[in-house]
């Protein structure tokens, strides 16, 4: 009995000296203190410039420490935060990043366990139940169009409408054989059109749209009036200037954003301060009024009146062979 004893107590002395960060979540004012004596916190992130100087403004104002932050696409983020985790020398406290960001980093054991109290009300079909990382906001996926050129009832109102000869050379998107997320959109229709996915794609195809490296590539054509339709993000009407205006859908095939913390962070105070920070309510409202579909109840955003979560549909991540496969037959497809 007590061998069995002593066994379990060093099971729990490995345990609390392995995971420093535990999903036991409380923000007090003991960890507040431990918090401003780190002075920074260290965020990777592809957010854009001016919201992070907001959110970083916001959280220093709160709790006086500084956050730093460093921005680059996913390939740059995944690519940095494991060679700093191979170096031994981690580099990060808080990374944020889409579902094909943050598997890279997670399938490395990069994450530490943590449940920030501000994420309590947040939607559970959205939460990871491993609890290594938070969602922060959704992503819906749906069909642009230029209103100067065209009139709500005008414009496709759904993916099939897009294989009408009536479209060919008036529509923009992204490659999918190059852009992820493109090419995790078309592989997640079948969830919406069922097996007949494929012959939509293709159809796409035979229209010739104007294709880019990226979605940001959709945008300038489209406000210009190059095109009069483009697929993207329905945020693209709040963040971008120009006469951008989306379809109402029924269903969004949606990306999620996650916030994760380092299990080796150089400041593991200031890393769950700041995380609960930014998926609390004035950081949430701050997101919502730059345009994007955030997740906390107080917070409010641009899309409540028109999308709700009922709509969402998350994309699977496809395996690593459906993204090698498929991205070279779509290069082809759409060369």
């Amino acid at each position: 009995m007590l061998q069995r004893v002593l066994r379990a107590a060093v099971t729990i002395a490995v345990l609390v000296f392995t995971l420093p960060i535990t999903v036991l979540a409380q923000i007090t004012p003991e960890l507040i203190e431990a918090a401003k004596k780190e002075g920074e916190v260290m965020f990777y992130g592809a957010i854009t410039v001016s919201s992070s100087k907001a959110i970083g403004d916001a959280f220093e104002k709160k709790y006086g420490i500084k956050l730093r932050h460093w921005r680059g696409d996913a390939t740059e983020l995944i690519n940095r935060s494991l060679a700093e985790a191979r170096a031994g020398k981690p580099g990060f406290d808080v990374t944020l990043g889409n579902e094909v960001v943050m598997a890279s980093l997670d399938e490395k054991n990069l994450f530490a366990v943590f449940e920030p109290p501000a994420a309590k009300g947040y939607p559970k079909q959205f939460l990871d139940a491993d609890k290594k990382m938070t969602p922060w906001r959704v992503l819906p996926y749906g069909i642009n169009f230029n209103h100067q050129l065209l009139k709500v009832s005008e414009a496709p109102k759904t993916w099939e409408e897009l294989v009408d000869p009536k479209w060919k050379g008036k529509f923009g998107m992204a490659n999918p054989g190059i852009h992820v997320t493109t090419l995790q959109f078309v592989l997640n229709l079948e969830k919406l059109i069922g097996p007949k996915w494929l012959t939509v794609v293709e159809g796409w195809a035979k229209n010739d749209p104007r294709v880019g490296r990226s979605l940001a590539d959709t945008i300038q054509p489209l406000t210009s009036g190059e095109v009069q339709v483009a697929l993207g993000y329905i945020k693209d009407k709040y963040q971008y200037p120009g006469p951008i205006e989306y379809v109402r859908m029924n269903k969004y095939l949606s990306s999620l954003s996650f916030v994760a913390i380092n299990g080796q962070a150089p400041h593991p105070n200031a890393a769950r301060l700041f995380t609960d920070f930014f998926v609390g309510p004035e950081a949430q409202t701050i997101f919502g009024n730059y345009g994007e579909y955030v997740f906390h109840p107080e917070a409010d955003h641009k899309f409540k009146k028109d999308v709700k979560d009922d709509q969402i549909v998350v994309m699977r991540l496809p395996s690593r062979e459906e993204l090698e496969s498929w991205s070279k037959k779509f290069r082809e497809m759409f060369s």
